[in-house]
């Protein structure tokens, strides 16, 4: 009975000597592996996959000093990456470089304290980069003159992003924009311009309802502009008409009809002046 229990003793001492090397040598392989293949997906600017690479080997082997030593580096040069994209101006891709770190943060943990960043540097990078993003592609739009679309940007980037006082700040500065550029129009008697612009704001108000502050005008400034901007081009078009004027009356109820679409009375306005305009090019 000694002689099997000093045997199964020996054996239970001597098994994890015999396969040490063995492990050891795995864990190497499964090292090498992870980094050899990280290397080439950072290459390849797949920044996912490169992570992808040490999760699981990680999860395997969390003591491993080279393993985390080589994905401290990884995770630091995909760093670098979004930073170098930011320094540079480069606000989408340096957000979507910002944003797979977060996403991949939880599996920091082994790691966490070599890395030369916190959790709260990359959420404020990525929030810096949203609201470049934003106000770059905003502005852009306003320049072209399609102040819906410029909006929309702003609103859609806040809802997707509640609570970010940056991008609330953006969406009422470029509403605010909207109404300034309106009312000059509006004093410069460009009312087609004016209308549209005061349109656009009155229908996108419910959603500047929530802003804190406010946007600097209200509901009923923005209607009673649309209704002066109508009542001009509705009076200069008809002023037009009865001096002859055929064309130039009908290019003037057109702009109104840019901002009031569904105006039966302009509609039918500018049919007739057509139907005389045509009548009188073919007798010429």
């Amino acid at each position: 009975m000694r002689d099997r229990s000093l045997k199964r003793t020996l054996a239970y001492l001597i098994l994890p000597c015999l396969l040490w090397p063995a492990c050891s040598t795995a864990n190497k392989n499964l090292t090498k592996q992870a980094s050899v293949q990280s290397r080439k997906f950072l290459a390849a600017g797949d920044f996912e996959k490169a992570l992808s690479s040490f999760r699981e080997v990680t999860k395997n082997n969390p003591r491993g000093k080279e393993l985390a030593a080589n994905y401290v580096r990884t995770v630091e040069e995909i760093k670098q990456a979004a930073d170098r994209a930011l320094g540079q101006r480069d606000y989408a891709r340096a957000g979507g470089i910002y944003r797979i770190l977060l996403d991949n943060y939880a599996d920091f943990r082994a790691i966490a304290t070599k890395l030369t960043f916190k959790k709260a540097h990359l959420e404020s990078a990525l929030k810096s980069c949203r609201a470049a993003l934003v106000d770059g592609q905003a502005r852009q739009a306003l320049k072209a003159g399609d102040y819906a679309k410029a909006l929309e940007i702003c609103q859609a980037s806040l809802n997707e992003n509640p609570g970010d006082g940056d991008l609330a700040a953006k969406y009422r500065e470029t509403a605010n924009d909207i109404k300034a550029v309106g009312d000059e129009a509006l004093g410069g008697k460009d009312f087609a311009q004016a209308g549209r612009m005061n349109v656009v704001l009155l229908k996108n108000f419910a959603s500047f309802e929530g802003l804190r502050p406010p946007v600097a005008f209200n509901r009923e400034a923005l209607k009673d502009a649309v209704a002066a901007c109508r009542e001009s081009l509705t009076k200069t078009g008809l002023e037009e008409y009865r001096k002859g004027n055929l064309a130039n009356a009908i290019a003037v109820w057109e702009g109104l009809l840019s901002f009031d679409p569904d105006n039966a009375e302009i509609k039918k306005a500018v049919n007739t002046a057509k139907t005389q305009l045509d009548g009188i090019k073919k007798k010429q």
